[in-house]
């Protein structure tokens, strides 16, 4: 992985204490991918603290709930590992929203396994030549251009060119 990105918002902190097992509930669930899980031990300060994380987030995970503190996501790249988070943080929100840090999940709530399967190639067709992560995150930075902010970000070739057709 290129990037880590680690939050400690107050959706993630709730599931992170109070879910087991993240279920597939939203569509955001289906850019997650395999979801890994830290038991929390303590502040990890010491370089042997990292080694039982390390085991408990094989690849190809990209999403970890830190059990007790916040979530970890990776990617190849900033965009993506920003893509996971954002994803990962909607999920949790919908729990917190809909009181399954409380309730058990009904089974007619859960996506299947074979829609999540399909929705991952879906949502591939639809990247128009981008990496993970890359449409969502130049979405936000433009967001921040438009109101003078000036980011600097270094736009996709094909993001360039989907603005210029929608700009006609």
């Amino acid at each position: 992985l290129g990037c880590l990105m680690h939050i400690h918002s107050d959706p993630g902190i709730a599931v992170s204490a109070a879910v087991e097992k993240i279920e597939p509930i939203i569509q955001a669930n289906v850019e997650l991918g395999e979801i890994s899980y830290h038991d929390f031990r303590g502040v990890i300060s010491n370089p042997e603290d990292k080694e039982p994380l390390s085991k408990d987030f094989p690849a190809p995970s990209k999403t970890l709930i830190m059990r007790n503190h916040g979530l970890l996501t990776g990617g190849e790249t900033i965009e993506e590992a920003f893509n996971k988070m954002h994803f990962l943080h909607q999920v949790c929100q919908c729990y917190v929203n809909c009181g399954y840090t409380h309730t058990p999940i009904p089974p007619s709530k859960l996506i299947s396994q074979e829609i999540l399967e399909s929705s991952v190639y879906g949502n591939e067709e639809c990247r128009y030549d981008t990496a993970p992560g890359v449409q969502e995150f130049e979405a936000l930075a433009r967001l921040l251009d438009y109101q003078g902010l000036e980011t600097g970000y270094p736009y996709s070739e094909a993001s360039k060119h989907i603005l210029e057709q929608n700009m006609k």
